[in-house]
């Protein structure tokens, strides 16, 4: 049996792994909303777990998002709100599911994704692109649930605007289930962002014995199988560079399988194309 510590506490996954030490005196947690756990391995320590700040369903969520829209540059804006639509749509789609609202742990940060766009380098094939643009809009999670549904729902989009006819492969089963192709891809992004977070917490729990961190939804991490001995400044850009690979691997083979393999060679529409095309498909 492998000997792990769970990341997202077990009797609620609203509270995370936020802190590991031997010495439970250094937690301090008057006033805050914590959880400790102590776990025995090799030797004794305890793992600080900590709410992520946001309760309530996604009806309770600020609806005032035109000032942070009115912030943007117009390519922006119009990037925006068509990510806010994808994601009404999607979270609409899982409300219907599920009978009931969604639980929301985070808010929405609309400032952060014109960040995200940023980074995106748009002089590289259809796949390239789509692949900067689904990972950039991931790392930055500027939305509260379905974080990786909304953005592949974005390369979609970029890669439909490079190819007329062009048509993701299907994902969801009658029930919305991931098929298992998809699976991994999604749990290995999972894996690659938390310890991106946490390379020098992950670093210590090796020491104390630890082999797996399990998040929920029964994604383990196999701490062996990762560099923690990374500075966490050089851990974020070198993880970052990790999840962008493998977000491009993950596009190349969804266009391999609906038959659209030029993608991976095509090159790609630049931001204002992609912008006009959004723009004309509303």
């Amino acid at each position: 049996m492998t000997a792990h510590v769970y990341y997202h506490h077990p009797d609620d996954p609203q509270y995370s792994l936020a802190y590991v030490t031997e010495d439970p005196d250094e937690i301090t947690t008057a006033g805050q909303d914590v959880l400790v756990e102590g776990y025995e391995l090799d030797r004794e320590f305890f793992v600080l777990y900590t709410n992520r700040g946001a309760s309530g369903t996604v009806d309770d969520l600020d609806d005032d998002l035109e000032d942070a829209l009115d912030e943007m540059s117009p390519p922006d804006r119009v990037l925006t709100v068509r990510l806010l639509q994808i994601f009404e749509e999607v979270i609409e789609e899982q409300e219907l599911e599920a009978g009931a609202n969604l639980e929301i742990y985070k808010q929405i940060e609309l400032e952060r994704i014109p960040e995200a766009i940023e980074r995106i380098d748009w002089d590289r094939t259809a796949v390239d692109v789509a692949g900067q643009l689904l990972s950039a809009l991931i790392l930055t999670h500027a939305l509260p649930n379905a974080n990786h549904r909304i953005s592949i729902g974005m390369a979609k989009w970029y890669l439909e605007s490079t190819e007329t006819g062009f048509s993701f492969p299907e994902f969801a089963t009658a029930d919305h289930d991931w098929k298992q192709w998809v699976d991994e891809y999604i749990a290995e992004s999972k894996r690659i962002l938390t310890v991106r977070r946490n390379t020098t917490a992950f670093r210590l729990l090796t020491e104390w014995g630890c082999d797996v961190v399990k998040r929920k939804n029964e994604i383990e991490i196999d701490l062996t199988e990762y560099d923690l001995d990374l500075p966490q400044s050089e851990a974020y850009e070198y993880y970052g560079d990790r999840h962008t690979n493998l977000c491009t691997d993950f596009l190349t083979e969804s266009v391999k399988r609906s038959g659209h393999d030029e993608l991976i060679s095509t090159e790609g529409v630049s931001k204002a194309e992609f912008v006009t095309y959004l723009g004309n498909s509303e």
